[in-house]
């Protein structure tokens, strides 16, 4: 019986493997996600899914497969998610497909008795991080929000206080709200926990929803609370302590508050609603299969898992990669602009991924400001490997974009290049930036349609060559930003012109 039972798990346990190898670099990048910004929470995901399983012990059957071919679909469906996803640069893409197969090959296990586990399995989706979009809105909007409600606290209190934006300022010292402190990091595990109080607690699904729905207001609350101690703290003049030890304590302090405050609510809509429901038996046992049919799936499985996670790896390297000049020998002057050239440190250069970069500053004789250019160009682009927009690298340095629009600079050939300009403050310093991709003789200002392209090129013409152009003026004190636009377009059309040579049509 004990062999039995031991050949019975033989073949799961080789798809899961085959799937764990074959998929490693996608799992790497996972873990390294998972490791960076608010992220750490990721880690706790496996193992809660493993120990909500595991509490079914008495109702599921864990040990009857029913080997369901239906599950194929989401697994294939996924692959070719993942596939997108590479191409197009897409890291979550990545990720909702590791998600999607391993769904599928837990359907191809157990069929229909599944829908016992969907409550796991919509708690293993939480492996996916949030994309770095919604997370940089997200940010953005609770840093205001937590910001708006510490200085209410604080006025309360008779405190002076005055806030621009995320900058909190004292008189004696000014608080910077940071995307530390923004509360994310304590927004999604909240809505984990929340979702598991739901679970374990309620009954009905509206309490649920509202305990959902309670973590934004409960994050921006509890946030506020830390950003208001730390003002006070500033206040009374124990300025050291709230920058050192009270700092970090106080994050998790308020975490386990608003923790202990998510329960009562949950206690407290338990005993109006009542307890939770009764466990999903499944309806059935899953079906007697032929013999044959468990080997036959699981070889499938195998040699799809394998291939798809070789083609993942070497398809971004299989393109074409077309003939250009290298950046050794870009003009050292454009127009009546002067070039200095400059070289980027490793740290900087582990973020770009760049095959190729220009870096430069130009100056010119008659115009007072000074203009950096960088170009870092990509034989071909896949995750972890493509030009990505400059607004990440900026936010993380500190500085605030205050205006954002597209504008269009007249070329020589009787065309217009078409552009997207920010504007950047940080204290007295405003920065005109501008950027767009160039790739494979598109002009493009929008991420998302460089990465439509990056799919579509890599199927139709088997290129995903390109480069991202990127010049960036320092703005005069008293120089109006369309005066500056006024110089930096100048630039941009006399740069125009050389990039043929170095980044091909």
């Amino acid at each position: 019986m004990k062999n039995q039972n031991l050949s019975k798990y033989t073949l799961p346990a080789l798809i899961l493997t085959v799937f764990l190898l074959g998929f490693f670099p996608i799992l790497q990048k996972l873990s390294i996600r998972w490791g960076t910004g608010d992220n750490s929470y990721c880690y706790l995901i496996v193992p809660l899914f493993l120990y909500l399983c595991w509490e079914k012990k008495d109702h599921f059957h864990f040990t009857d497969f029913g080997w369901n071919v239906w599950g194929f679909i989401p697994i294939v469906l996924s692959a070719l998610l993942m596939v997108i996803g590479e191409l197009g640069s897409v890291e979550t893409f990545l990720y909702i497909g590791i998600w999607g197969c391993l769904v599928g090959i837990l359907l191809i296990l157990y069929g229909k008795c599944l829908v016992s586990l969907i409550f796991p399995i919509i708690m293993l989706a939480f492996i996916v991080p949030l994309p770095p979009f919604i997370n940089r809105m997200l940010t953005f909007k609770l840093k205001l929000a937590a910001s708006k409600f510490s200085v209410g606290l604080l006025r309360l209190f008779d405190v002076s206080v005055v806030r621009d934006g995320n900058i909190i300022d004292l008189g004696i010292t000014q608080l910077q709200v940071v995307d530390a402190c923004s509360g994310l990091r304590y927004f999604v595990p909240l809505v984990l926990m929340a979702l598991l109080f739901g679970f374990f607690y309620c009954r009905k699904l509206w309490p649920k929803i509202l305990l959902v729905v309670t973590v934004l207001p409960l994050s921006i609350f509890v946030n506020g609370l830390r950003i208001f101690a730390t003002g006070m703290l500033h206040v009374h003049g124990y300025s050291e302590l709230a920058e050192d030890f009270f700092h970090d304590f106080s994050g998790w302090m308020v975490f386990m508050l608003a923790g202990t405050i998510l329960l009562g609510i949950s206690l407290l809509l338990r005993r109006f609603t009542g307890g939770p429901a009764d466990p999903i038996e499944p309806d059935s046992a899953n079906r007697p299969v032929k013999s044959w049919v468990p080997v036959a799936v699981t070889v499938i499985l195998c040699l799809f898992f394998a291939g798809s996670g070789y083609a993942l790896k070497v398809l971004p390297t299989t393109t074409i990669q077309p003939a250009r000049q290298s950046f050794d020998v870009f003009p050292g002057h454009v127009g009546d602009w002067q070039a200095k050239r400059g070289y980027l440190s490793d740290e900087i250069l582990n973020s770009l991924w760049a095959d190729d970069y220009v870096s430069a500053v130009f100056s010119n004789n008659n115009i007072p400001n000074r203009i950096q250019l960088l170009i870092p160009y990509y034989h071909y682009q896949g995750t972890r490997h493509t030009a990505h927009a400059p607004q990440s690298c900026m936010l993380g340095a500190g500085w605030a974009m205050t205006k954002a629009a597209e504008r269009t600079v007249p070329t020589g050939d009787g065309k217009t290049l078409t552009l997207m300009t920010n504007v950047w403050e940080k204290g007295s310093m405003r920065i005109l930036g501008s950027y767009f991709f160039l790739q494979r003789g598109r002009v493009i200002t929008s991420p998302w349609e460089n990465k439509f392209w990056l799919v579509a090129d890599a199927f139709t013409k088997r290129r995903t060559d390109g480069a991202l152009v990127r010049a960036e003026m320092a703005i005069a004190p008293g120089q109006s930003v369309d005066a500056a636009w006024t110089v930096l377009s100048g630039f941009l059309d006399v740069l125009w012109p050389v990039l043929p040579d170095f980044i091909p049509e």
